[in-house]
């Protein structure tokens, strides 16, 4: 009989899990985010007057652990709570605290519920205020209602132009920055002339791809003439340089030859002043000239020097501007590479979403209008204290505050197979491509 007992039990508790919720809303138990109005009035007979508690007449709000913290009460529990049964328990805390000989009259309103939250296949998921004998169906019309197909559609048809003039706004990248790197490899190499890629070659009669090859071709005309600008004026300054060390050596030749005759003159003036034949005076003013030019000479050389000097420091500059023009290439280059490999990745991507905005999507909505007919599924997410239970509801069950109410369309049976393959999607774009 036991046995028999326990059976009809357990099967009883599985059917009533089954079951969905009741329609009928039970007592109102306090949650976390509630906030409640307290009212604390005592009947002092002694003195034939009503006294008011006023530190605790004043709004309060649960906490997140499920309690409130009161004045001369402390920490009290709230959650799960109705409102009497927590007057009466705060009633009954303020007569232990405070040494009182009964009870004072305390009264527990409800001044804002916590929230509750809707999601799935409505106009406008979130969360919203809650207000007593709220149900499911009152819910979804605070939520807009169920979605429509022309609202989705809307959507799709927005993606769709935001998707096509990504696109769009890459490959024009693609080909401007295609043209610039053709553009620095022939600058690298010392080209006469841009050797364009084959992929904008072939479209050279498209107008974007015209004109993004003429600006790199006037670009690289520009730079080219000012690197030979900068050149030839380097070059015309060693042709100088080497005209004044030639003239330099020559008057260093011609100086040379000037003390080798004066020295001559000064030994035979030398001789002549030994024997008396010749004054002092005259070989004085020999050797002072002697000096004179052998001090020209110095200065001569000194010129030489420093000429030598500023030939080498030209031609430093032209193997500098050489190897700095080439090093500022090479760096264009490498960032010009990796903004091509970054807009290809880019451009891949947005050609697959806008595949899918402009056929998987309305393919998948097409099926779905299929079972738009249906009747929602209503579901319910209710926090308690065991935990989260997802409970199934109908359009006339009470949510309570807290709870999350999901609403969903059943998929159709079948259908999925008939969607499009990617890479179906025709796009009046310029190609994206890109080259290591």
């Amino acid at each position: 009989m036991r046995k028999w007992l326990v059976t009809v039990a357990a099967a009883s508790l599985a059917a009533a899990a089954a079951c969905p919720l009741p329609t009928v809303a039970a007592e109102y138990l306090l949650g976390p985010q509630d906030k409640v109005r307290l009212k604390v009035y005592e009947w002092r007979a002694s003195r034939d007057v009503i006294f008011e508690w006023t530190a605790l007449n004043d709004s309060f709000v649960v906490g997140a652990d499920g309690t409130l913290f009161l004045p001369f009460v402390g920490q009290i529990r709230a959650q799960g709570t109705a409102p009497g049964d927590l007057a009466r328990a705060i009633g009954d805390r303020l007569m232990q605290h405070m040494g009182l000989g009964r009870q004072p009259d305390v009264a527990v309103e409800i001044v804002q519920y916590r929230p509750f939250y809707i999601v799935g296949y409505v106009t406008q998921p979130g969360e919203f205020p809650f207000r007593p004998g709220l149900t499911v169906l009152q819910a979804l019309g605070i939520a807009g209602g169920l979605r429509t197909r022309e609202e989705d559609m809307s959507r799709l048809e927005r993606e769709v132009i935001v998707g096509q003039g990504d696109v769009g706004l890459l490959a024009l990248s693609n080909v401007s920055l295609l043209a610039r790197k053709a553009r620095l490899e022939s600058e690298l190499a010392g080209s006469d002339d841009i050797a364009f890629p084959a992929q904008l070659k072939d479209r050279a009669s498209n107008e974007t791809v015209a004109v993004a090859m003429e600006q790199e071709r006037k670009i690289f005309a520009v730079r080219k003439d000012a690197m030979a600008t900068q050149l030839r004026a380097l070059r015309e300054l060693k042709d100088f340089l080497e005209k004044e060390l030639t003239s330099l050596g020559q008057q260093m030749a011609f100086h040379d030859q000037q003390i080798e005759l004066i020295q001559k003159e000064l030994a035979g003036v030398s001789a002549l002043v030994q024997k008396g034949l010749a004054v002092a005076p005259r070989e004085l003013s020999l050797q002072g000239t002697v000096a004179q030019m052998q001090s020209d000479r110095l200065v001569a050389e000194t010129s030489l020097l420093r000429v030598r000097q500023e030939i080498s420091k030209t031609d430093i500059e032209i193997l500098n501007l050489g190897n700095s023009q080439a090093s500022e290439v090479a760096a264009a280059l490498r960032e010009t590479q990796l903004q091509l490999n970054e807009v290809t990745s880019k451009a891949n991507t947005a050609v697959q979403l806008l595949h899918d905005t402009e056929v998987t999507a309305p393919a998948l909505l097409a099926l779905r209008e299929r079972a738009e007919r249906a009747k929602p599924i209503f579901k319910i997410v209710r926090t308690t204290d065991s935990g989260s239970q997802e409970l199934t509801a109908e359009e006339t069950t009470p949510i309570e505050p807290g709870d999350t109410v999901k609403i969903d369309i059943p998929p159709p049976p079948s259908g999925l197979a008939a969607l499009p393959a990617g890479g179906s999607v025709q796009t009046e774009t310029l190609p994206i491509q890109g080259t290591n």
